[in-house]
């Protein structure tokens, strides 16, 4: 018995790196961008870069930590935007408090996920009291849950391409 568990065990630890290496850095425009080349990424976000993906893989060669989405002052002229009237507080048909709302529901959304892909990359690096059917089960989990969290990360960004069109200041992104 006790062979067949290592032997699942070992099994399973050759599988996880075979998972995709993704690399995502934070852009001047507030843009969360994504590769699976490390060599794509500008050598001027090099740096802040993190790899994300390899579940067993330490953080991208120069990686000074989590980079996450930032909002992007919009260029000036955008006040003319149809449904923008900043003296009301109104940008491209909504309140300045109804973008800050949806803003920190997004930003909750994909730090959330990004909290449990580092859970899980610890749970996969240090197994210990975890049940053999979540071990087998974790390779998808994480793949599942990186889905979730770009797809939150491309929401996020969305939003913030949606405000700098509608005129919204960056005191409102927050």
């Amino acid at each position: 018995m006790k062979q067949n568990v290592a032997l699942v065990a070992v099994m399973l630890l050759w599988s996880l790196p075979v998972m995709a290496e993704t690399y995502t850095w934070t852009d001047k425009s507030g843009t969360v961008n994504f590769s699976d080349d490390y060599y794509s990424v500008p050598k001027e976000y090099r740096k802040k870069a993190r790899k994300l993906g390899d579940m067993d893989a330490p953080q991208a060669p120069a990686d000074t930590g989590r980079q996450q989405a930032q909002p992007v002052t919009p260029k000036r002229g955008t006040s003319g935007t149809p449904g923008t009237n900043p003296e009301s507080g109104v940008y491209g048909g909504k309140k300045a408090a109804t973008w800050q709302q949806e803003f920190r529901e997004r930003e909750a959304d994909y730090k959330g996920l990004e909290k449990q892909l580092t859970e899980l990359e610890e749970l996969s690096k240090k197994p210990v009291g975890v049940s053999m059917e979540r071990l087998q089960g974790l390779p998808k989990e994480f793949k599942d849950t990186q889905i979730r969290y770009n797809e939150a990360i491309k929401a996020y960004n969305d939003l913030n391409d949606a405000a700098n069109k509608a005129g919204l200041p960056a005191e409102y992104r927050k």
